[in-house]
This record gives structure tokens, C-alpha cells and sequence, in this order.
């Protein structure tokens, strides 16, 4: 795996360090550092994925739709997906995202990504969400399209069979646990796209348009990821900082203990549901993958 400034970097950069070729490329937006890629990163290196990261809160520039290569990952952030003033990158993402809906370029978008995807498209975000803020552990609801959808089916079939192999009722495999962080949330989805989950706190959690497959949830977190955020909000709803900087800056030692206390819950449900989490997150690299390789053979068929 390896960061670069091109995609062509990229291939040469890791076909060097390893000794083989590179065939495809994902172009990854992070735009916090604090809600990284995660174990998705080590997923996708099983794929054989080459990522280019492009972290825009440091200075990155977007790159333009024929620099992303095969495929391309939307992470999440605290920032509103309306924010613009204070985040100048946000606008040009929305037309990003647009472009790679028209080019059926593969794409997840997850929590903050999907936001800004379904303003980019046609749908509302709201923020805050009417419906509230979800944290910790929620059961994603799945529409009966979730069953037969192109992208989603296969990664649901195999959390749910990783719930009923850890215990966790399924209703009938129309329900599986996921990890969710989120103040503002998608209220309108755009009129092309399908829906194929709900949770009591967000009817919009998961949706498709075209080759792009938008996640309110995160499948790329992780227990402790889970019990830090949930910690660090709790201390700044508490009034223990002053704002979102001070916050993510609180240590361990600094944290009330209420603040603490209620990371540990967060973790702890967070553990429970973990091969649930799990079984989804490599599932959804090894769609995405696929889907790359995929558009890199039309592309190469088209140019001949």
C-alpha cells in the first residue's frame, strides 16, 4: 500500500517497493484525521488495492475525476456537509461526487461522504438531523431491495451470517448491528437513488445510486475508535471543554469520569457487535474491489 500525488505514482510507487505490477488504484478522501480509514485499509490490501490518500483538511488538493483511477472511498468528519465557509474543499467534493455518479465510477461514500454525495445528487441533508444524533451501536433495518441490490446484497448476507454465527438475533436476516457516529444525517434522498436500510434514529443509513453505495454507518471503526468519540462528545455535552479542538484533545487522565464511563459502555457494545462489523467491512471491499477491476477493464476495452 502506499499514499502518492498521482495515480500513476501511486502504481509505480508500490510496483517498485514490491517487485510486482499494479492494476488497480482507489483514491481515498479523509478529511479527518481522527476518523481514518481504519481496519478498511488492511481489507481493501487484501484485495491487492493499490490507495491514494488525499486528505483535504491538510492542504490536498481534490484531484479532477480522471485522476481517481478505478474506484474511490468518501470517509467521514465532524464538519457539516454544509459548511463550506469554514471547509472550501466541501463544494468542489459535491461536484466530485456527481461526476463520479455520471461516470459509474465505483464509490463509498460513508457518514460524512454519503452526506455530502446526496446533496451532490439531489437529495436534502440536514443538520442537525430532525430525528436526533446516533452513537454507539444501532440495528440497521434492511429493505426488501437490500436483498436483491447489486453492491449491498452480498455484504449483507455475510453480516448476517456472521450475526447468527456470533448469536445476534437477525430477524429473519433483515437486521444486523452496525456502528454509527452522527449529528446530521440524509432527510430526502435523491430520486435515483434506492434505499436499502433504516434505523430507528435515521431513515436514510444506507442507499445506492448507480455504482455508488452511500453508508451512514461506519464499517470502517472499530471498539476503541467507538469509546474515544463517545467519550470525547460526552466531556464536551458535560461542558468540560470549550470546543470541538479542546475536545479531541483531551486525553485519557482528562476525561470526567461520567465522560469516561460512558466510552466504556460504547466499546463494550461495540465488542459484541465486532464480527458483525467485521464480516461487512471485508465484504465491502472485496464488492469494491471487484467493482475496480471491473471499470478498469471497460475503460481498457473502450480505449482499444
Amino acid at each position: 500500500m502506499t499514499d502518492a500525488t498521482s495515480p500513476a505514482e501511486a502504481a509505480t510507487g508500490l510496483a517498485a517497493s514490491t517487485g510486482r505490477s499494479v492494476d488497480t488504484l482507489i483514491t481515498v478522501i479523509e478529511p479527518e484525521p481522527l476518523a481514518p480509514l481504519g481496519p478498511l485499509r488492511e481489507w481493501l490490501a487484501a484485495q491487492r488495492l493499490t490507495l491514494r490518500m488525499v486528505r483535504p483538511e491538510a492542504g490536498d488538493p481534490l484531484p479532477a475525476l480522471d485522476e481517481l483511477g478505478d474506484g474511490l472511498v468518501v470517509l467521514g468528519g465532524p464538519m457539516s456537509a454544509h459548511a463550506e465557509a469554514d471547509h472550501p474543499w466541501i463544494a468542489p467534493l459535491r461536484g466530485l461526487l456527481r461526476d463520479v455518479v455520471d461516470a459509474r465510477l465505483p464509490t463509498v461514500a460513508i457518514c460524512l461522504g454519503a452526506q455530502i454525495a446526496a446533496e451532490a445528487i439531489g437529495g436534502v441533508t440536514a443538520a442537525p438531523s430532525p430525528y436526533g444524533a446516533e452513537r454507539g451501536v444501532v440495528d440497521l433495518e434492511l429493505t426488501e431491495a437490500a436483498a436483491t441490490d447489486p453492491l449491498f446484497a452480498e455484504i449483507v448476507d455475510e453480516a448476517v451470517r456472521a450475526a447468527v454465527r456470533a448469536g445476534i438475533p437477525t430477524r429473519d436476516g433483515t437486521r444486523i448491528p452496525v456502528l454509527v457516529s452522527h449529528d446530521d444525517g440524509v432527510v430526502r434522498l435523491p430520486e435515483t437513488a434506492t434505499l436499502l436500510a433504516s434505523s430507528a434514529g435515521a431513515p436514510v443509513q444506507a442507499w445506492r445510486v448507480g455504482k455508488l453505495l452511500a453508508l451512514q454507518h461506519h464499517p470502517e471503526s472499530t471498539p476503541a475508535r467507538m469509546a474515544f468519540v463517545e467519550s470525547r462528545v460526552t466531556a464536551w455535552r458535560m461542558g468540560a471543554v470549550a470546543d470541538v479542538e479542546a475536545m479531541k484533545a483531551l486525553t485519557d487522565a482528562e476525561l470526567p469520569a461520567e465522560a469516561a464511563a460512558a466510552g466504556r459502555r460504547v466499546r463494550a457494545d461495540a465488542e459484541r457487535a465486532e464480527p458483525v462489523v467485521q464480516a461487512f467491512g471485508r465484504a465491502l471491499a472485496r464488492m469494491l474491489a471487484r467493482q475496480a477491476r471491473a471499470y478498469r477493464r471497460r475503460r481498457a476495452a473502450a480505449n482499444v
